[in-house]
């Protein structure tokens, strides 16, 4: 039976926030408390315990701490800048280092500047010598995937796609993207949507795709035929570009009455957008996003809930697991855990 941290601290009568500190050798926990801890761990058979360097009983240093954690462990996640929103990634992040720091792992942040595709230069404050594995997480393109696995580190990739051939090049962690999508569809058509449009931001990544297609069932399994003129793709700038040299706002007639958006990001600049043009939504258009981060909720976008903790949580479990299983094929993990949140751009 796996032991895990709330069982030690059952065991000693103290909270789990505290076996968390003491195995982390954090401050706020007495020496002796950590070094109670240490011993119940060990003797439960606690097995996270082999993380943890226990310092010499023969320290010539009065105060030096029992055990420490081994400071020297890194996993690296590189990002591209300008990712559309802070607020989906904070919380992934946050999942991650929830993880990491139970063995003993620090996260080391790497930026990257968006590119076309070209190969990227390393940032300073990655050290290959000092990394355990990297998690990837952005639009990469596959130069600059390969970049990474050049480095010969176990990698774990967030929502990236495949090669050509349908082989995974490293492990991936997704949520599912494909039925909540369908989902969101025949919502709107039981709300008498019937000219509905999707609205994608052009990139090949695996999820984007999954949503795409999710969109194309929808359609087809409530009745509706799928028109490319209610159907947009690219950067927002380029869709409005388009939309306003067709002028397609001045006869709505022949514009979708709901647009579905491939993000939340994207939804929120139709919201801006319309609101310029004075296009009442969801009178006259309404609009669905993805992955519900904290500006969905403060546009009262109605969008799909993605819980962007838990997918910190299971890359960092994925890279971990990796670290231990060198020669093990490569593997997607899927998180099935989604929510249809309904708020002020569409009808109920």
């Amino acid at each position: 039976m796996k032991v895990t941290q709330a069982d030690i601290a059952n065991q000693l009568g103290i909270s789990r926030l505290t076996v968390s500190k003491a195995l982390n050798n954090e401050n706020g926990v007495s020496e002796k408390t950590k070094q109670l801890v240490l011993e119940t761990a060990i003797e439960m058979g606690y097995k996270k315990i082999g993380k943890i360097q226990l310092a010499s009983p023969y320290s010539d240093t009065q105060n030096s701490n029992k055990y420490k954690p081994m400071s020297n462990k890194q996993i690296t996640l590189f990002l591209i800048l300008g990712l559309d929103s802070d607020s989906y990634w904070a919380p992934v992040i946050r999942g991650m280092t929830t993880i990491l720091s139970e063995y003993g792992y620090q996260l080391n942040l790497c930026f990257l500047t968006a590119t076309d595709g070209d190969c990227f230069e390393f940032p300073p404050n990655f050290q290959p010598e000092e990394t355990e594995g990297i998690i990837q997480f952005g639009n990469f393109s596959k130069k600059q995937m390969d970049q990474l696995m050049a480095t010969h580190l176990p990698l774990v990739s967030i929502d990236k796609t495949m090669y050509e051939d349908g082989k995974l090049f490293c492990d991936t962690v997704m949520c599912t993207n494909k039925t909540p999508t369908l989902k969101m569809v025949k919502h709107l058509f039981d709300c008498g949507y019937r000219k509905i449009g999707y609205a994608r931001d052009g990139y090949t990544q695996l999820t984007m795709n999954e949503r795409w297609l999710g969109y194309l069932q929808g359609m087809k399994e409530v009745g509706l035929e799928v028109d490319p003129k209610w159907c947009f793709s690219g950067g927002f700038e380029e869709i409005v570009t388009k939309i306003e040299a067709e002028k397609r706002l001045e006869n709505l007639d022949h514009f979708p009455d709901a647009i579905m958006c491939c993000n939340d990001m994207h939804a929120i600049s139709f919201l801006q957008y319309f609101n310029k043009k004075q296009i009442k939504v969801p009178e006259m258009v309404a609009l669905t996003g993805h992955d519900n981060i904290r500006e969905s909720e403060i546009a009262g976008l109605t969008t799909i809930h993605v819980d962007k903790e838990e997918l910190g949580k299971s890359a960092a479990e994925l890279i971990l697991w990796r670290i231990e299983n060198p020669d093990r094929p490569y593997r997607m993990v899927r998180m099935y855990d989604y929510e249809l949140i309904f708020r002020d751009t569409s009808r109920v």
